[in-house]
């Protein structure tokens, strides 16, 4: 097995979301038809009238995409809140509220800004996912076989996370990234560098020792599948400081920390090598880690680009200059919404695997054969496990079409989340405004050497407070300048912020203080925490830019040094 294997496996899928694309419109109405026709016999259906909105599909015909427009009549949009209480039920053990077939299982998930929620998951709507991941990875065996014909690391599910289930003994979480690949999992998985087993330990600091052992081993590393680029940063980061550590388990072939017995047994032991051994320290002891000397088949590198995470994205290209970076599409754990490409454009709208909806700013909703370019929206999606019309959370802008399908930018979050006293910023607007900033700086981006070899981002997090006054601090990076460059940042970013009238008027009256600033060392590692400690899932973390009141750690250090 292997990327032949794959190669075979995925054969086609770029081709099907071509012919998808090719008329966007009749293939989400097509699609809609299929899940509303599967589920038409649970609780949901029935109270919305599902056979109305069949019947108008089964009579549009010549390019009508009345089915499209009937569902919008029948269905209001709604957020997490509307389906938490047929969640909660089915979390129980009542069925058929929201799905009529079998639950697969549900998944954790928290947004950037958002609390916890479960997500169900489904057989028939992990099959249409996996017709997007599969049009990817098809384009990648076309496009970049240098990527695929030498080992991988994917980081999908949570690691370091015990087995659980819901009080109706459904289990959250799936059993492996097996039910992600589906018929592509055994090849794969024989592609993989790190076992998934490893997952399976649930102490972080023995997690990361553990999958860096087989990384720095691993001399045929050729792809890496992350979700934020911060994960892989902090892997890095974590190989240079436990460089001792992980050079002797390389040289001697033994674990660098003791793992349960089950997780031990389950795990191939790697054979000692002592060459490599030598060669890996060689490149992490020098002032600039050699990444290329450790992993020099590495040639793709995929994680996200967009939104918050650009900010990281210079750094990331800095380390690894020899290695492409492809941002991913926007894949939710509630949907799939777009499929990257190696085209050099951005990811294209998953017609085949979601019905997507665009909401403007009016509240007027379109279909993917409707936007146009320029547009910016947020995002609706129905899916084969039970979300309908289901608000994201996720902005995007129309950035051109491939095929008639449209090509999609992340432009960050769009619920309001920052909201003091009625100003209401959002992800989107504040990484504009922190942009605008950095540029109004001399636009330099921010970068700063950290010493380790991995260059530190003027990124930051804008942290909501409310004593000792109202407004908002700035956090930034002890190793990325001084205070005087950070409160001269925060003016900028304070000035900018003040495009937002609300926002504006509060700072005019006094119920806002000008923002303030302070700096904390290892605010990336920090910012993981952060996110781990809400419910997010280590591996897809986001680096959001906007915080929380009352959030803990960063908030208190900003109060503390003002």
């Amino acid at each position: 097995m292997g990327w032949t294997e794959l190669a075979a496996t995925v054969d086609g899928a770029r081709d099907r979301l071509q012919s998808d694309a090719a008329d966007a419109g009749a293939t989400q109405q097509a699609l809609l038809r299929d899940i509303l026709s599967r589920h038409r016999g649970c609780a949901f259906a029935r109270a919305h009238r599902f056979d109305r909105v069949l019947d108008r599909c089964g009579r549009a015909a010549g390019g009508s995409t009345d089915g499209l427009a009937a569902w919008r009549d029948a269905v209001p949009p709604g957020d997490y809140e509307r389906f938490a209480p047929s969640i909660e039920a089915m979390a129980a053990g009542e069925p058929g509220l929201l799905v009529d077939e079998p639950l697969a299982a549900f998944e954790r998930t928290g947004g950037s800004t958002g609390g916890t929620k479960l997500v169900p998951l489904t057989a028939s709507g992990l099959a249409l996912l996996r017709q997007g991941l599969f049009a990817w990875l098809d384009d990648l065996c076309l496009e970049r076989p240098a990527a695929m014909a030498g080992t991988s690391y994917w980081s999908i599910s949570p690691a370091a996370r015990r087995p659980e289930a819901t009080a109706g003994g459904i289990r959250i979480g799936l059993a492996s990234d097996a039910e992600y690949f589906g018929d592509a999992a055994a090849a794969v998985g024989s592609l993989l560098c790190v076992p998934p087993a490893v997952a399976a330990i649930d102490d972080i600091e023995a997690w990361r020792n553990t999958t860096l052992h087989y990384l720095l081993a691993d001399e045929r590393l050729a792809m890496v599948s992350v979700w934020s680029p911060t994960f892989w940063t902090e892997l890095c980061r974590q190989a240079v400081e436990g460089r001792e550590r992980l050079v002797d388990a390389i040289a001697s072939g033994r674990r660098p920390d003791a793992l349960p017995p089950a997780v031990d047994a389950a795990l191939a032991r790697l054979r000692a090598d002592p060459q490599r051994a030598l060669r890996v320290d060689a490149a992490l002891r020098a002032p600039v880690p050699d990444w290329a000397a450790i992993w020099p088949r590495l040639a793709l590198l995929s994680c996200w680009t967009h939104a918050s995470a650009a900010a990281w994205v210079p750094s990331l290209a800095a380390a690894f200059p020899t290695v492409e970076i492809q941002g991913k599409g926007l894949l939710a754990t509630e949907a799939i919404v777009s499929v990257p490409l190696c085209d050099g454009g951005d990811p294209v709208a998953a017609v085949g695997s979601t019905v997507i909806e665009f909401e403007d700013d009016g509240g007027r909703c379109f279909g993917c054969h409707e936007v146009e370019q320029g547009g910016e929206y947020a995002v609706l999606v129905t899916t084969s496990a039970g979300l309908y019309r289901y608000r994201l959370g996720d902005r995007v802008r129309v950035t051109g079409h491939w095929q008639h399908a449209p090509r999609l930018r992340l432009l960050g979050r769009g619920t309001a989340t920052g909201d003091l006293c009625g100003e209401k910023l959002d992800e989107a607007f504040v990484l504009g405004c922190w942009q605008a900033a950095l540029e109004a700086d001399g636009g330099t981006g921010g970068a700063a050497s950290s010493g380790r070899g991995m260059r530190t981002m003027r990124t930051m997090r804008l942290v909501p407070v409310r004593t000792p006054v109202v407004g908002y601090v700035l956090v930034l990076d002890a190793a990325d300048g001084g205070q005087g460059d950070a409160a001269r940042l925060a003016m900028l970013l304070d000035e900018r912020l003040a495009h937002n009238p609300q926002y504006a008027y509060a700072r005019r009256v006094g119920q806002l203080a000008p923002v303030a600033a302070c700096r904390v060392d290892r605010l990336a590692a920090r910012l993981q925490a952060l996110a781990l400690a809400g419910g997010q899932r280590l591996g897809d973390a986001k680096p959001g830019v906007l915080g929380r009141v009352g959030e803990p750690d960063l908030a208190s250090f900003a109060v503390a040094r003002p």
